[in-house]
């Protein structure tokens, strides 16, 4: 059903100009790393025990995944006790693939966090080695970006994870001009609504996807005709285990809206393609010119297109180490976290 434009944008965001002096809120500092780029995607470097190996940060995998060739050159240890919890790591479009053993790394470090004995998952990743991506050992999914508030501010080139403290539900990260954008953590993926031409459209948060894409289901394009696509070269690949391509049309849509930005005759490409929620997917090509926050406990992501003037509007605290090498340390349980 079509929604008017400003009721749609009312129920989708909110424009802030600042951020309420709550005078016991927060922000723990949990670590803080440089974003890596590979290619048209963005990493983190990760130590691995003693080895140290860039990691895409993907808010649209649900778990963190190693690269089975990775985790056989770094010669992990299997994690026996993982066959009665696996599944297959599956991509855009995928309902099955190859299972493997999870393994356990002594130490998996992300700056000055670390987890120490985790269960971690593998999988074919599949990228061409010609690509700067090959490069990457894996992805670092929900599993672990949903336990923090993340920041990724792309024109500094850094990720930072924090814990807000004390900051109530009305909790706002930034002073200056961005949109405040609910979001339904839903699946293990961050769903918010767009609007194309518009109709109200449910679209995945997806930073390991360097391109965004509507679906060719989406009601957005229910009266349009296939003679209205354009044909063109492009393919979207899904090289997690196995995970076949697919062809890329493009259209033009009068209207897209997102957060406090409009877009007018915006092209994007088309596929033919179940998604596991919603069906439009959001990559990079619109984040990295932004600063983003995402509030997992809140289920709020916050978004500036104008990153210098968006600034930590509250105290930050240096988390305690706990470790004797002087980075923060978590215990976690061998067992991989059950997906549902």
């Amino acid at each position: 059903m079509k929604l008017a434009i400003l009721v749609a944008l009312h129920l989708c965001f909110s424009i802030t100009l600042g951020a309420p002096a709550f005078a016991d809120c927060s922000l723990l500092k949990i670590t803080q790393m440089p974003l890596v780029e590979l290619g048209n995607h963005y990493a983190v470097m990760v130590k691995i025990n003693d080895v140290m190996r860039p990691m895409i940060v993907d808010t649209g995998a649900e778990i963190t995944t190693l690269n089975a060739s990775a985790a056989d050159k770094l010669d992990l240890t299997p994690d026996m006790a993982s066959i009665g919890h696996l599944r297959p790591v599956v991509g855009i479009g995928q309902t099955a693939a190859k299972l493997y053993l999870n393994v356990i790394p002594a130490m998996f470090g992300l700056g000055d966090l670390v987890y120490r004995n985790r269960s971690t998952a593998v999988a074919d990743m599949g990228f061409e080695q010609k690509l700067r991506e090959s490069a990457s050992i894996g992805l670092i999914g929900d599993d672990i970006l949903s336990q923090y508030d993340v920041e990724f501010d792309f024109a500094s080139k850094q990720l930072s994870f924090y814990r807000a403290q004390n900051c109530y539900d009305t909790f706002l990260p930034w002073t200056g001009p961005y949109a405040k954008v609910p979001f339904d953590h839903h699946d293990v993926k961050i769903v918010v609504d767009i609007v194309l031409n518009d109709e109200r459209t449910r679209a995945i948060v997806d930073t390991g996807n360097n391109v965004s894409f509507v679906s060719r289901k989406s009601s957005a394009l229910w009266n349009v005709p296939d003679d209205q696509f354009v044909n063109t070269k492009a393919v979207s690949t899904s090289p997690l285990n196995g995970g076949t391509s697919k062809p890329i049309r493009n259209y033009t849509f009068d209207t897209f809206k997102i957060g406090d930005e409009t877009f007018y005759k915006k092209t994007i490409g088309i596929v033919d393609v179940d998604l596991s929620t919603g069906t439009a997917n959001l990559g990079l090509d619109y984040f990295k010119t932004h600063k983003l926050w995402i509030s997992y406990r809140n289920q709020m992501m916050f978004i500036s297109r104008q990153p210098a003037l968006s600034k930590l509007a509250y105290p930050v605290v240096e988390a305690k180490p706990m470790a004797g090498d002087g980075r923060t340390s978590i215990a976690v349980q061998t067992a991989p976290k059950e997906l549902n």
